[in-house]
């Protein structure tokens, strides 16, 4: 239970301290009114034992009775705001740490988990937290207290009803320690479904424009249909398997109020329970099982979203990236591989890679796909770790960085921009957060979109919709070029950043690309060898491993290469006639 509270909360288990204790106390506080109500009718029957009522005691109580109703709604009121307040912070601070932690993980965690999954962690599962903590944790609690409230208070009256009213209780927990056992395996299935159907949605909705294009609405819906589909029965399912259980658990408990009223009047008869002490056990002894028949109900309900819980505690056991207590912060920036191996789901993508990358040079990474040129990039910024080998920047492994301090070295333009939800300003700002306006402003005019941006309705405050929907592939790459700018850091990664431009716009980003490389070590994945004939190193991939290196004059030398041979294809490529017309692209002049 410990470990569990520590996922939930974040290890900060003591926000749920005070709550707790307030529970307890209201739950105390719960039982007074029962307890007036039993002293009155203890009062009440003295005339069947031939004594006189006390009216003044009557009065007292009647004042108890009062003073007790209105402490216990205010107690309640103070109670409800404090086990709200806790399980919203612990929702939203949970969901803040979350965020943090998938931030250090690797990015083979990413390519191994649906987009759609992650999502519900940080939404879906920590509302059913809140829901939990808010509503169902605290109840659980109160009525548990309640009865063993009422056990120690009905025990000096008559022992053996008071073992008979408790005895239910455990035939009642097993019914209830089966349902759980059926809510485990159920609801995980459940929530897997409620996922994917999560995920399915998404992916109808990002790819409408495609089902548009290719009339795939029967085919795409289909799968949307399938996933709401298998949700529906998953969920018939988890109430239809796990009601039976729930409802013995109940009915076992209501069974008890007439094994004590056919004891009690046994007893009664006999001689050896008095009026009064029956009347007691009838009105207390089964109002102890009221907030168990609650609880038992709200306990399926309990036991799926501790299913949530379970889902954060599992990922936060996936190990980060492991960061040197002290950050090594190298002077230099050059760029060194050595005999580096790397897989991915038992795929070698690199093998026995080594080359060194001088500091203010230019390195290009050329191949075909699947060769490893983003795999290099990516493991220079360390998404991942390498499997064999070690990478260092300025002569420092990257291990012995800290990661704020290696990315804080590296801008990365990648052909595939991500815009925020949000404006221009604040998009540009992610590559420094602390940058004034007029410094966005320069970095956008050396990225060459200023001009652009201010034709813009709101200009800088323009908000481009999410992941940039309102502006061409062209606008989102100066945009994420200036965020580059912005950052001023001395290793620039280029990711095909004008693999699928028009001519114009590749024009406007190679002029912010120079803006950009400036002084600066540079590695750039190559699609337009044209881009990259003034590199001073030309790494060419293949199967991934090194085949080639040299610089543009030196690999054409080798006519038989694999780099002569991309480049003659792509100079006849950008040479062809379509009738009498003559197409000549903007490389190979």
């Amino acid at each position: 239970m410990k470990k569990f509270l520590n996922s939930i909360t974040n290890n900060s288990i003591g926000i749920l301290r005070k709550p707790v204790i307030f529970e307890i106390i209201q739950s105390v506080f719960q039982g007074q009114p029962f307890f007036v109500i039993l002293l009155a009718v203890q009062e009440l029957i003295k005339p069947l034992d031939g004594q006189g009522i006390d009216a003044n005691r009557l009065y007292m109580l009647l004042a108890w009775l009062a003073a007790s109703i209105v402490l216990l709604f205010f107690f309640g009121k103070a109670v409800y705001n404090m086990e709200h307040s806790a399980a919203y912070t612990i929702g939203s601070e949970g969901r803040l740490a979350l965020g943090e932690y998938l931030r250090k993980l690797s990015m083979g965690f990413y390519k191994g988990r649906d987009p759609g999954d992650i999502t519900a962690l940080l939404l879906q599962d920590y509302s059913n937290i809140e829901t939990m903590i808010s509503n169902l944790l605290m109840a659980a609690i109160g009525a548990v207290v309640l009865p063993v409230v009422f056990f120690f208070f009905l025990l000096p009256f008559d022992w053996r009803l008071t073992l008979l009213t408790v005895a239910p209780i455990p035939l009642a927990g097993l019914g209830a320690f089966i349902s759980q056992k059926i809510v485990m395996y159920t609801g995980t299935r459940h929530i897997k479904a409620k996922n994917e159907a999560s995920s399915r949605m998404l992916e109808y909705l990002d790819g409408m424009k495609n089902i548009k294009a290719f009339n795939l609405q029967g085919e795409k819906f289909q799968r949307l249909h399938k996933a709401f589909d298998l949700l529906k029965r998953k969920s018939i399912q988890q109430e239809a398997v796990t009601g039976p259980s729930v409802i013995l658990a109940v009915w076992i408990l209501n069974a008890g109020i007439a094994l004590v009223m056919l004891m009690g009047i046994k007893f009664l008869l006999v001689g050896t329970l008095s009026l009064g002490n029956f009347l007691i056990f009838l009105i207390v002894g089964t109002r102890m099982y009221d907030p168990l028949s609650k609880v038992m109900i709200n306990f399926v309900e309990l036991t799926y979203y501790s299913i949530s819980g379970k889902r954060i505690r599992e990922l936060y056991s996936v190990k980060p990236l492991p960061e040197p207590e002290k950050s090594n912060i190298p002077d230099k920036h050059n760029v060194e591989f050595e005999h580096v191996w790397f897989h991915y789901h038992d795929t070698d993508v690199l093998r026995d890679v080594s080359f060194r990358l001088e500091e203010n040079t230019m390195t290009a990474l050329v191949g075909p796909s699947g060769a490893g040129k983003s795999t290099i990039t990516r493991l220079i910024a360390r998404f991942w770790d390498v499997n064999k080998g070690v990478i260092k920047v300025g002569g420092i492994p990257l291990s012995n960085i800290k990661n704020e301090d290696l990315i804080s070295r590296i801008s990365m333009v990648f052909q595939d921009v991500y815009l925020f939800n949000d404006t221009i300003l604040e998009n540009i700002k992610i590559g420094n957060a602390e940058a004034s306006p007029e410094e966005v402003r320069a970095a956008a005019v050396k990225a060459r979109c200023h001009e652009f941006i201010e034709k813009l309705p709101k200009g800088y405050d323009t908000v481009v919709g999410e992941g940039g929907s309102t502006l061409s592939g062209g606008e989102k790459q100066r945009i994420s070029i200036a965020r580059a700018i912005l950052k001023d850091s001395p290793i620039v990664l280029l990711d095909e950043a004008t693999a699928s431009l028009d001519p114009e716009n590749e024009l406007h980003i190679q002029d912010a690309i120079g803006e950009l490389v400036k002084g600066r070590t540079l590695i750039v994945i190559a699609h337009r060898l044209s881009t990259i004939t003034h590199a001073n190193q030309i790494l060419v991939l293949k199967d991934g491993e090194i085949a080639e290196r040299g610089t543009h004059d030196e690999l054409l030398q080798d006519s038989d290469g694999v780099y002569a041979g991309m480049w003659n294809e792509q100079r006849k490529a950008h040479n062809w006639k379509v009738g009498s017309k003559s197409y000549s692209g903007i490389i190979g002049k």
